[in-house]
């Protein structure tokens, strides 16, 4: 099994280098001859790096406003943009401009024009041996794949552009490349995909060890192609194909070229990470491991100080924050819990009343005596990635524990009929009450200590993000911009579950062939999760598999794009939040499932971003996506 790093990977190689940051931070391309670059096996690597820089990851320095490598305060990223959660101050942001400075664009053409730079030049080079040629070139193609993979995600048919175009001011118009086709662009990604699997290694040198190698690429490809066949079966026609492709039957040819691919991925060895008996803490603490990880295929590599994030700053639940504040930006929906199954592999949706309280089997008002018991018997997933409601915690640093104290209100119940006594206001609201037991009167906090209510920085869906977050192991003193927990990019969970979609999505279309090992790999993912086997294989499972598994991983948004389902789920629909209220005079709990923030309106044209003005009118010959 070999990991592949990005960000410090280039801190072994002789450059003359002492950091990941270092060498990073290069001097700006401009001020350097292309001599000084191409003319030395040092300077195609550092060249390289800056390359690796640009790659299109939606990371925890990923903003759908800001871009790539440019967090910027407010938390606007793509899980707002479906039903995975909502902004706790600003519930009403969700899909950005439709305009210009739409959110998710990247227009990349400087990048390619850098990486063809690449490929020209190692075409020429007498540098290196042939094989070790191939490889950069190799290297360089999937790169390359890479950022049209970023942008066809987002536009549809790009122009095809693969050599570094040079101004000729007797044919300037000789610069301006029209939009090829979306399937000519998806088979252009392909062609280079596959000649970067044949020309990289399987295994590098321990210098090199960090670099993209043939399984990495494949599991890109096998992404990429995953996406192609959705928008095959799946998209509308429109623009003469710069947008669609013309024929669904063509969906096939993409489906089958992600098994492929991930049959390239299983020689590499991978497994589910297994390292903890416990279910839930395994899970949890898979994103902490920062050496080697048998289910890693590529990670972006985070190292204090050079390179950090912050998303234990705006993401720790009010109560545990970093001294500088923020936190709890994200609240999870109920919508995205309901979708973790029963350890059974039964559904794991609430059922309420017509007043809004969960009832049980009999149809009663569900009455706890702790608030966790709500969530008990679910897949194991849920317990970490969800900070349910009265679940124990421990912060960053490790110097305050306590539970996660939700509450809404408190109540009364007679029979089935409840009374609120007092819900919401500030965190310093209290009532005093009788106790039913020692019949002395006591003081209620009106709500919890980590809300609902008492103001915008805490929840306001009743859930809070654990995800990713340090719980008591900071590696670093938390503050900001301190983290450095790893982004991986491609992990062996998503290749399992792109083969077992597209393996479901061919059987739809008659082709049985894969479907035996696309369960297999299906319920290889569920096991490591403690749910139950599925006995079939269905495109919904496999659907609703990847929610759960890649929450919070930046690919609900894009996944329900490309599944033609986001004017669906999200037409015109508000997302659910779960509140807990303190039946006092039983000192038990229920629960209200609600609406929550402003209605997500998702509309067709939306599945393609505006290409922005100024490349218009730099070439009027690119075509405007449908609806703009």
């Amino acid at each position: 099994m070999k990991k592949i790093i990005y960000g410090a990977l280039f801190a072994a190689m002789t450059l003359g280098t002492t950091s990941c940051s270092d060498f990073l931070n290069l001097s700006p391309l401009n001020k350097i001859t292309e001599n000084e670059i191409f003319g030395s096996e040092a300077g195609i690597e550092a060249y390289m790096a800056t390359l690796y820089n640009r790659l299109p990851i939606e990371d925890f320095n990923y903003g759908s406003e800001s871009g790539f490598n440019n967090w910027v305060g407010g938390c606007f990223v793509p899980a707002i943009s479906c039903d995975e959660a909502i902004h706790c101050e600003w519930p009403h942001e969700i899909f950005g401009p439709v305009g210009n400075n739409a959110w998710n664009r990247w227009w990349a053409y400087d990048n390619v024009r850098n990486v063809n730079q690449l490929i020209q030049e190692l075409e020429q080079t007498t540098l290196f041996a042939p094989e070790k040629r191939d490889e950069l070139l190799g290297e360089a193609y999937a790169i390359r794949a890479w950022y049209y993979f970023g942008m066809a995600k987002r536009y549809g048919g790009v122009p095809i552009i693969t050599v570094p175009q040079q101004y000729d001011e007797n044919n300037p118009s000789v610069l301006l490349v029209n939009r090829s086709t979306e399937e000519d662009t998806y088979n252009f990604i392909l062609e280079d995909l596959d000649k970067a699997i044949t020309m990289l290694p399987g295994s590098r040198s321990s210098r090199e060890k960090y670099r993209i190698n043939k399984y990495s690429a494949a599991a890109l490809k096998s992404r990429a192609m995953l996406y192609a066949g959705s928008i095959a079966k799946y998209g509308s026609y429109d623009k003469n194909g710069l947008v669609g492709f013309d024929d669904p039957a063509k969906a096939e040819k993409y489906f089958k070229e992600v098994i492929k691919a991930v049959d390239v991925v299983r020689e590499g060895g991978f497994s589910l990470y297994r390292g903890n008996s416990d279910k839930a803490k395994n899970y949890q603490e898979m994103f902490w491991i920062k050496d080697d990880c048998p289910e890693v295929i590529f990670v972006k590599k985070y190292e204090f100080p050079g390179k950090v994030h912050n998303w234990d700053l705006w993401q720790s639940p009010w109560g545990y924050r970093y001294p500088e504040g923020y936190g709890s930006r994200l609240s999870p929906t109920l919508d995205l819990i309901e979708a973790f199954p029963m350890a059974d592999g039964t559904s794991g949706e609430f059922q309420t009343n017509s007043q809004g309280w969960i009832v049980g089997d009999d149809g009663n008002i569900l009455e706890v005596k702790d608030r966790t018991e709500l969530f008990a018997g679910r897949d194991s997933r849920l317990y970490a990635t969800v900070l349910i409601p009265g679940a124990e915690w421990t912060n960053a640093k490790g110097d305050v524990s306590g539970i996660i104290d939700v509450k809404r209100g408190i109540v009364e119940m007679n029979g089935q009929n409840v009374t609120i006594v007092k819900e919401g206001g500030a965190f310093t609201d209290q009532i005093t009450y009788t106790d039913p037991e020692t019949q002395k009167d006591t003081l209620l906090n009106v709500i919890g200590a980590q809300g609902v209510g008492g103001n915008s920085e805490s929840t306001i869906t009743g859930l809070y993000i654990k995800k990713f977050l340090y719980e008591g192991n900071a590696t670093q003193d938390p503050k900001q911009d301190s983290g450095e927990q790893d982004w991986f990019e491609f992990r062996y969970a998503e290749i399992l579950l792109n083969y077992a979609e597209a393996a479901a999505e061919l059987a739809s279309m008659g082709i049985a062939d894969y479907e035996a090992q696309g369960l297999s790999d299906l319920n290889d993912v569920r096991d490591r999760a403690g749910v139950d086997p599925a006995p079939s294989l269905t495109i919904d499972l496999v659907r609703n598999e990847r929610r759960v598994e890649l929450m919070y991983e930046n690919h609900r948004f894009w996944d329900l794009k490309r599944w033609r389902q986001a004017d669906v789920i999200m037409n015109n629909r508000k997302m659910k939040g779960l509140y807990p209220y303190y039946v006092a005079n039983k000192k038990t709990w229920i629960f209200k499932k609600l609406e929550v923030g402003n209605a997500h309106d998702f509309r067709p044209y939306l599945y393609y971003i505006r290409i922005e003005d100024d490349q218009r009118r730099l070439n009027p010959g690119i075509e405007q996506n449908p609806g703009y």
